[in-house]
């Protein structure tokens, strides 16, 4: 009954309906609902298979999977316009990542800021229905710091992408070491090839465009290389 009275509601109404069920998280000083952190303990890294959000079907065992939230905001948008949908969904994995909504140079203060927003108030849905959520973050210059970095526990595992980033590798650097700074994550799983000048606790999944589809299924063929968890320290 929920899910149908939702499709006839407006944005602003769907906001109103919707947010009570955000459960006990909060809003921080930039009005972002707070992600709480998910522990290590809660995911078994070793044997987790990464999984891109598209690929993610019911007929198969998700239980060892970790969505991976990358694509375009066309794709994702159906997240947040419809989002008691595709609750049961990602109930059934092993964790899930934010989307990824654009932040790119030039982009509007305000569209940063809902971008954001929809991306954070996801995760508080998604962890107010026990789903295991890690927060996807994005950013650009100084100027997106106070935006981006928002509504995530100090202390949060996250998931970034380096995808795109080696024409601007000192911007990507900055931010990502502002990003430590303020959120202290105590893994980062990076989504692309890493790049020098990271350091910290990573898990590493490399970028492939190896799916095919077969009987109307996708088939993983190699999207995750083995990436235990690894450690990279500055040089001295």
């Amino acid at each position: 009954l929920v899910i149908k009275l939702i499709h006839g509601l407006s944005e602003e109404e769907k906001f109103k309906v919707i947010r009570p069920l955000l459960g006990d998280h909060i809003l921080d000083q930039y009005n972002m609902p707070v992600i709480h952190r998910t522990s290590e303990e809660q995911i078994d890294f070793e044997n987790m298979i990464p999984v891109g959000i598209q690929n993610l079907t019911t007929k198969e065992n998700n239980s060892k999977k970790l969505v991976l939230p990358f694509n375009y905001d066309k794709n994702l948008l159906k997240y947040w316009n419809d989002p008691m949908k595709y609750i049961p969904r990602f109930q059934s994995v092993m964790a899930i990542g934010t989307p990824d909504y654009s932040v790119y140079p030039g982009m509007n203060k305000n569209e940063i800021q809902h971008n954001v927003f929809m991306s954070r108030w996801l995760g508080c849905l998604w962890q107010s229905y026990q789903c295991i959520v890690l927060p996807v973050i994005s950013w650009w210059g100084e100027d997106t710091y106070d935006i981006c970095f928002s509504g995530i526990e100090k202390g949060s595992i996250v998931i970034i992408s380096t995808l795109g980033c080696r024409e601007n590798p000192e911007i990507f650097l900055n931010g990502f070491n502002e990003m430590k700074n303020r959120i202290s994550p105590p893994l980062i799983i990076v989504y692309g090839n890493m790049l020098d000048g990271m350091t910290g606790r990573f898990i590493n999944i490399k970028y492939t465009e190896a799916f095919n589809k077969k009987k109307q299924e996708y088939e993983q063929l190699s999207l995750f290389k083995e990436s235990n968890i690894f450690e990279r320290r500055d040089v001295i």
